[in-house]
């Protein structure tokens, strides 16, 4: 699977899942649809939840990740996160 097959399907999911629904692709970053984009942030390794810094899935990144977030596709696990910054 390539980035781009990989966000596409992410970002359906989504949006599919209405607003405040995230993707937790790890244990520290996950991914949302903002109402105008796909964004991908990682969060509090404390475990409290807070988002911190966004990120971008650079081809880099991908090539680490690639395997971890095409099987996370097979069982995508979302939650739902109140505070998330959305377009509008």
């Amino acid at each position: 699977m390539e980035r781009e097959e990989f966000v596409t399907r992410l970002t359906s999911i989504l949006q599919d899942a209405g607003p405040g629904t995230v993707a937790e692709l790890t244990d520290t970053a996950i991914a949302y649809w903002n109402g105008e984009r796909l964004v991908y942030a990682f969060v509090s390794a404390e475990g409290n939840g807070a988002q911190g810094e966004e990120f971008d899935l650079g081809a880099q990144r991908w090539a680490q990740w690639k395997d971890w977030l095409v099987d996370w596709l097979t069982d995508p696990l979302l939650s739902v996160r109140h505070g998330l910054h959305h377009g509008t």
